[in-house]
């Protein structure tokens, strides 16, 4: 579909995006500018507080050290019968730690002998014959290494014995942190002249830590930031940490790839135009969504102009939007309703006006086919009585006679439903009314093998009317429901109450009546039976109408047709 230059929708978005693209310009300009200056100084923070954690990660591991140290020095010291020469001794004690994470579990005395180890080591700084928490030097399996643990001092049969529990800082102490693929962290050993690697969550070509960076952390201070470390690669953190002996052991690497940065990848320029971009994107979204609020009524109520000029005055828009156009929706609404009213007024008057010529015709009707129809039924009466005719002419005369009966019938029905008498009206219940009906058409319900199930649920409550006129009616809904199933059924009778209304509904299990034909069933003159007159239901109508009420169907096809009677509940003027 084709915009054009002249829709509203198409000039309010227009509208929207010149006031807001200079405005984008400049505050695009300003949030690349802050969130990349932001992004600088954020990240000496964010490595800051990673170190910290890396910091704390090995302190808690010298802690849980020193914590289970102590719980095996005091198994130690509570078995009277241990021989802490013997290694079996502690192997029970070995296998339970090693199976947990720890690495070296060993019992050494004063002179720094070792009584007990579960693996070789040799120190590379002194044994502490105290106790003590932190990172310890030794080489195990031919290589140089440090560990993160504790000594507990202990009495054994009055000898003093020192208990080493610890875990290496290698790989697998810290594989977790390679999951984060930017992030690189090192940790060097001091054993001499030169910082050692010891661990690298991601290996690469390691460069040694420099000089000025280790004599700041020997000579105490915490942490030194490297914007460029590895010639640029790196934005890194280095810190320190003390052995057990108070001189540095060993330094830690925490570094964040330059390249990983969103800001350097796409540079200022980049973000600048990244974000006016978006912006533009988004106040384009807003301008068609603003656009669509503020047009979506006015569509709403062209549509409804539409519907009601193709005469469905049922159509009603939502009253929504700003003050002006909950007016507007009001006023249509109430416009359509009126409209509604007067077309179902102007029904209402032409059937009573066709009903009043009805009427008249029916006079005439009456007045020139019933005395002819008088003269022909007694003439034929006398023929028949008096001459001596064959069996075959006999009862050609008997068609005769019993024609002008169903002649006379249907005038005498015509004349009733034209000029109806006034219902004369008594308190009663509708249940009576179907009662009288059921037991009165008994017999043709049961040759077309009908039953009838009635459910009162209306209580006490009662009606005005006239026992004779619905009586009538309700047999019209019985008679109409017989010949909807004609191979048997159960014809369902309901009488309900609700609020100020009494209804009485019967329901068939027949066909039901199609959609089309549901606003003409009531019309005097229509009906789909060969033999019918079409006025049945049209009578049903009268009847609740001059009652004060109305007749309604309700169907679905396949599932029957309900046909229901409601009329004013009766309240006496006692009632409160």
């Amino acid at each position: 579909m084709r915009f054009r230059m002249t829709t509203l929708r198409l000039r309010l978005v227009i509208g929207f995006m010149l006031v807001s693209v200079p405005a984008m310009l400049a505050s695009a300009y300003v949030a690349a500018w802050l969130l990349s200056s932001a992004f600088e100084d954020n990240v000496e923070q964010w490595l800051g507080e990673t170190s910290r954690f890396f910091r704390l990660e090995v302190e808690e591991a010298s802690q849980e050290a020193q914590r289970v140290a102590a719980v095996i020095g005091q198994r130690i010291e509570s078995n009277a019968d241990i021989d802490v020469r013997s290694s079996s001794t502690f192997d029970a004690e070995s296998a339970l730690l090693n199976s947990v994470g720890y690495d070296v579990i060993a019992v050494y005395d004063d002179q720094r002998t070792i009584r007990y180890t579960s693996q070789p080591f040799q120190p590379i700084t002194l044994l502490p014959t105290d106790e003590k928490q932190g990172i310890f030097k030794m080489t195990a399996n031919g290589q140089r290494r440090i560990m993160a643990g504790a000594v507990q001092t202990i009495s054994v049969k009055g000898q003093t014995l020192h208990v080493l529990v610890g875990s290496w800082l290698d790989e697998a102490y810290l594989g977790s942190i390679k999951v984060v693929t930017s992030l690189n962290v090192r940790l060097f050993a001091d054993f001499g002249p030169r910082l050692e690697p010891v661990l690298e969550t991601h290996p690469d070509s390691v460069s040694p830590v420099p000089q000025e960076i280790r004599r700041q952390l020997a000579s105490g201070q915490e942490a030194v930031f490297d914007p460029s470390a590895d010639g640029g690669t790196y934005r890194a953190v280095y810190i320190g940490f003390q052995g057990i002996d108070g001189e540095l052991a060993a330094v830690a690497f925490v570094g964040l790839r330059s390249e990983a940065g969103l800001f350097e990848q796409l540079g200022r320029e980049s973000l600048f135009l990244g974000i006016f971009l978006f912006g533009s994107l988004l106040s384009v979204a807003v301008g068609i969504v603003m656009s669509d609020i503020l047009v979506r009524p006015l569509r709403a109520l062209t549509r409804g102009v539409r519907a009601i000029a193709a005469g469905d005055y049922r159509q009603r828009v939502s009253e929504t939007g700003g003050r002006e156009l909950v007016q507007l929706a009001a006023g249509f609404n109430s416009m359509a309703e009126q409209l509604g009213a007067l077309r179902d007024l102007e029904t209402e008057l032409r059937r009573r006006d066709r009903l009043s010529v009805l009427g008249q015709a029916a006079m005439v009707i009456a007045h020139e086919v019933r005395n002819p129809l008088g003269i022909i039924k007694t003439s034929t009466e006398v023929v028949r009585n008096r001459a001596k005719l064959a069996g075959s002419e006999d009862k050609m005369l008997g068609y005769v006679i019993d024609e002008v009966r169903r002649i006379e019938t249907l005038v005498r029905d015509f004349l009733e439903f034209a000029h109806p008498k006034p219902p004369m009206t008594s308190e009663l219940r509708m249940r009576s009314i179907i009662d009288r009906v059921a037991a009165i058409a008994g017999p043709e319900l049961a040759r077309h093998k009908i039953s009838v199930a009635v459910t009162d649920e209306s209580g006490d409550a009662t009606v005005r009317g006239d026992p004779d006129q619905l009586h009538q009616a309700c047999l019209n809904l019985v008679l109409n429901a017989i010949d909807a199933m004609p191979n048997g059924g159960t014809i369902h009778a309901d009488v309900t109450a609700q609020g100020d209304t009494v209804s009485l509904t019967i329901r068939d299990e027949g066909a039901g009546v199609p959609a089309e034909m549901r606003d003409e069933i009531f019309n005097p003159f229509f009906t789909t039976k060969t033999k019918g007159t079409g006025l049945g239901l049209a009578k049903v109508q009268t009847v609740a109408e001059a009652h004060g009420g109305q007749a309604t169907c309700a169907s679905e096809p396949g599932r029957g047709a309900a046909f229901s009677i409601t009329l004013p509940r009766w309240r006496s003027k006692e009632a409160p």
